[in-house]
């Protein structure tokens, strides 16, 4: 008995599937994450045997919590000895709130000489935020964004008014953070890391103006905080600020 012959599916709607489902995926992860991140306060690495030690601060995005961030957290322990620290704060929070809030976690390590900030998201904006438009620590040495939606977010409209109101109410934040991040990139400089197939902040949303900018491909929101280049650039820029006989080099 001959079997009917069944419709094939098109390459590129496999490639949209599969995209979907490591989305998905990484959605319900960040989701996963969210009970072990309100009990969390700071990550601390084994102290660094470098004469000048370097400390990270991570900034989450909307609707997560810190735990979101624990595969960088990994990575950054097992690859540079980095002393990493994150929060969680409400969704709603405001701009200034986070920045006091990494204000806070900055210093609560006083040992570091230098200090990088990254962020995902509203976490990303709140770091610009921080060290444009409050007194900030100066040993903030560079800041790297995730998705980071600095022209807002595409799909703001879509939302539910009382979710639009949580998660977009920064318009007039946004302007100023692009009109004075020129006066502020040469003294903290920024990279911008994007998602190619982000829905919700498209790659032209997610840079900063002046700032140069990473694509990661075939990925989306939330997926990119698992992406493995992820880890790659931020080891890479945390790399550069860090002096070669530091390093061992």
């Amino acid at each position: 008995m001959e079997l009917p012959d069944l419709p094939r599916i098109p390459y590129p709607a496999i490639g949209a599937m599969k995209f979907v489902a490591r989305e998905l995926s990484a959605t319900v992860r960040v989701g996963l994450a969210a009970p072990r991140g309100w009990g969390l306060r700071t990550h601390a690495a084994v102290r660094s045997s470098r004469p000048c030690e370097d400390a990270v601060v991570l900034v989450h995005g909307l609707l997560a919590t810190a735990g979101a961030f624990a595969p960088v957290v990994r990575h950054l322990r097992e690859e540079l000895a980095l002393d990493v620290r994150t929060f969680t704060f409400l969704p709603g929070a405001s701009l200034d709130r986070i920045a006091t809030m990494i204000s806070r976690a900055v210093g609560e390590y006083p040992h570091a000489c230098r200090v990088h900030l990254v962020g995902h998201s509203i976490g990303g904006l709140a770091i610009r935020w921080y060290v444009q438009e409050r007194e900030h620590d100066p040993r903030v040495v560079q800041t790297l964004s995730i998705a980071s939606p600095f022209r807002g977010a595409d799909l703001a409209d879509l939302f539910h008014p009382r979710l639009r109101s949580l998660a977009f109410p920064l318009h007039d934040q946004l302007a100023r953070i692009i009109e004075r991040a020129p006066q502020h990139l040469r003294r903290v400089p920024h990279m911008s890391i994007v998602a190619e197939k982000d829905q919700l902040v498209t790659p032209v949303s997610g840079i900063l103006p002046g700032a140069p900018s990473y694509v990661l491909h075939d990925t989306g929101h939330n997926g990119a905080l698992f992406h493995p280049k992820l880890f790659e650039v931020i080891t890479r820029e945390i790399t550069r600020r860090i002096p070669r006989d530091e390093l061992g080099g």
